[in-house]
């Protein structure tokens, strides 16, 4: 599914779970951040994928601005070349290096997108770590596991499991706590949870009991991403959650 669609869905999810439990269970209201976790945790599960909505966001440099970069170094060696080395016996020879370099940027840039975006999770996930053990910061040492974990994960793997989910809202709860903030730990995982059924929909299913099994398990009836059906799904969702909202 789409990255609207999990939020749509996840903020539903979440929502109707504080309407069912009462409002009064998590501290009297959502306020902004409570929102923020809710949007976070419906596209986490979506973090090992490196071009997904929330993976994007470690892209320091997005593919098309690295070709560009590429591109602007091919032209200069290329007019250094041309300057200085066309007396040379090995001029003919770097233009035809150059010249393969600009037909496979596109390539290139993908690869160095994807390189620099896995850099910056893993430094920021050991940064978390980090953090937590010069500043006594405990529960700070869960995020940067998971930032590190989903590095490692196949694409609806381990993130779309069961043992993700419980992993999640553990490291959550313990973060409330320990700052002793209002306990958004089920909400937080009811929106992820609502991620992993919306690509049970999906015709690439989920590896839902991962790591005990690596079966892919999806509903009998699935949807084309970013179909009609999944476009009218986004709407109702997002109209139920504005309604939900009005509600609490």
């Amino acid at each position: 599914m789409l990255g609207r669609t999990h939020i749509a869905l996840g903020l539903t999810t979440a929502l109707f779970t504080a309407t069912f439990i009462g409002i009064s269970a998590i501290g009297g209201s959502l306020d902004t951040m409570a929102l923020g976790m809710i949007v976070i945790a419906a596209l986490l599960p979506d973090l090992d994928m490196g071009t997904s909505s929330l993976g994007g966001k470690f892209g320091i440099l997005k593919a098309h601005h690295i070709k560009k970069l590429w591109l602007l170094v091919l032209i200069v060696l290329g007019v250094f070349t041309v300057v200085y080395l066309q007396e040379t016996p090995i001029f003919y020879g770097i233009l035809f290096v150059l010249l393969l370099g600009s037909i496979f940027a596109k390539d290139f840039a993908q690869k160095g997108y994807h390189v620099l975006r896995n850099f910056t999770q893993g430094m920021v996930g050991i940064g978390f770590i980090a953090a937590a053990y010069f500043y006594q910061q405990p529960p700070l040492v869960g995020i940067g596991i998971i930032l590190l974990i989903l590095l490692l994960s196949k694409h609806r793997g381990l993130s779309h499991s069961i043992v993700f989910v419980l992993l999640n809202y553990i490291i959550v709860k313990s973060i409330t706590t320990f700052y002793d903030y209002k306990d958004y730990s089920l909400l937080f995982t009811m929106s992820m949870a609502s991620h992993i059924v919306g690509d049970m929909f999906t015709r690439a299913g989920v590896m839902l009991f991962y790591p005990f099994s690596q079966k892919k398990i999806k509903f009998p009836f699935t949807i084309k991403t970013g179909g009609k059906l999944e476009n009218l799904l986004f709407f109702a969702t997002c109209l139920l959650a504005f309604k939900l909202i009005k509600s609490l």
